[in-house]
């Protein structure tokens, strides 16, 4: 088995043919060519480049299995993998295509993202997307209350049916789809539940591009049993890098853990929120903004910003889902609304991904081009869950309160206690 340390096509250099090399969980940065008969075998491992090909396989025997497959800047159409011989591939998510594997190579026309809106929360609710797959597929979703018809697409170009029903009560939705065919894909699906909101009927939300394929021949659908979790938008990262200089007339604010200071006197009317630090592994990381009124509850549908609501209803709060950064514009904040909490959660289902995978967070303020506070989430160890810090009128005036609080069982509970009933 071959050594962890060194980079990925290091590994692969040092495991004999007929070996295996073993890959902790994380993220290994390719292309890795594989020119031997290995089995190459991931643990929550993220294998990604650029562009394609992020896994090319020269050689025939070749095994890959327990991996995400990602190209990160190219289009879906480029391979992700690509196999000149014959190969096995087990439990592989991939984002982009792939070639070498029959009935699978080819582009999948599939939605990254499903993006319902506002929906009625005691009606059903239905929608439409055309795909073309060049393979047969599965469509599983963990949520009860959400059906896809068919469940089960044949390859070629197919009309899909989405029903969404809610509860009766207003609630949230964030979670992941997967596409189970030989490889798995993603689409991630958010929307939320409004109790005076009208039903949704037939709205389409996505149409594929027809694809020329070289093997339009019709395949039965797959039955494929799959256990997953509920999921976020993880396209987008939190984990940023915004520069550190700050203007050398007005340094830094550094704030330790209890700490309150007034907002205008360092940020002004308005300011833009980052979080920074330095991954061990794969984490998708998320900002939760809650709007909060004076009982601290979430001030209505419109009073969580995250990657499904990207904006408070009158813009006081928006969500950048290009770099994940934050602004509030504290003189657009509804008079109702008298605490913003800013919250960060991971994503997996697995409590071993936590923040004490996240070395040296740091909560950076900015106003006016230029980092003015700064907070060290220091002390995280096994939280999901972060509150970061917190914005609160006090005296007519708004501060900012340095909390640096987490959660160890997720977002969840911490949802419930602003009073935002949480589906899937």
């Amino acid at each position: 088995m071959a050594g962890l340390a060194g980079s990925l096509n290091e590994i692969v250099a040092r495991t004999p043919a007929g070996g295996t090399a073993a890959l902790p969980a994380g993220e290994f940065e390719g292309p890795v060519r594989i020119d031997r008969a290995i089995t190459l075998r991931g643990s929550n491992t993220t294998i990604w480049a650029k562009h394609g090909s992020v896994i090319e396989i020269t050689s025939p025997g070749v095994t890959i299995e327990g991996l995400r497959v990602e190209i990160t800047e190219g289009a879906l159409s480029e391979a992700a993998i690509s196999a000149h011989c014959p190969a096995t591939a087990r439990d592989v998510e991939v984002s982009g295509a792939v070639r070498g594997f029959g009935a699978e190579d080819g582009v999948f026309e599939i939605p990254r993202t499903l993006a319902l809106g506002e929906l009625s929360a005691s009606e059903e609710n239905t929608f439409r997307m055309t795909v073309d797959i060049p393979a047969a597929a599965k469509i599983l979703c963990p949520v009860s209350g959400i059906r896809f018809q068919p469940e089960n697409v044949p390859a070629g170009r197919s009309e899909v049916v989405i029903s969404v029903s809610g509860s009766g009560s207003p609630a949230l939705i964030y979670t992941e789809v997967l596409l189970q065919s030989q490889f798995r894909r993603r689409i991630y699906l958010t929307g939320r539940f409004s109790v005076n909101a009208p039903a949704v009927k037939d709205r389409t939300l996505f149409t594929a591009d027809t694809v020329e394929r070289n093997n339009p021949a019709p395949q039965p659908a797959l039955s494929v049993p799959m256990s997953i979790t509920a999921a976020r938008q993880p396209e987008t990262d939190v984990i940023s890098l915004v520069g550190e200089a700050p203007l050398p007339d007005a340094p830094v604010e550094i704030m330790k853990k209890g700490q309150r200071i007034p907002a205008e006197k360092y940020l002004g009317s308005e300011c833009s929120i980052y979080l920074t630090g330095h991954k061990l592994g794969s984490l998708d990381i998320d900002p939760y903004i809650f709007m909060l009124d004076e009982n601290e509850k979430s001030v209505g549908d419109g009073g969580l910003v995250f990657f499904g609501n990207n904006a408070s209803p009158e813009g006081a709060v928006r969500y950048y889902p290009d770099d994940g950064h934050v602004t509030v514009d504290f003189a657009a904040v509804p008079e109702n609304v008298k605490r913003i909490s800013v919250v960060y959660s991971v994503y997996s289902g697995n409590a071993e991904k936590n923040f004490s995978l996240v070395r040296e967070p740091r909560l950076s303020l900015y106003a006016q081009g230029k980092e003015r506070v700064r907070f060290d989430l220091e002390g995280l160890s096994g939280e999901v869950t972060v509150v970061a810090a917190e914005f609160y009128i006090y005296k007519g005036e708004w501060r900012v309160s340095a909390v640096g609080s987490g959660f160890r069982d997720g977002l969840a509970k911490l949802c419930n206690r602003y009073g935002i009933e949480v589906s899937g």
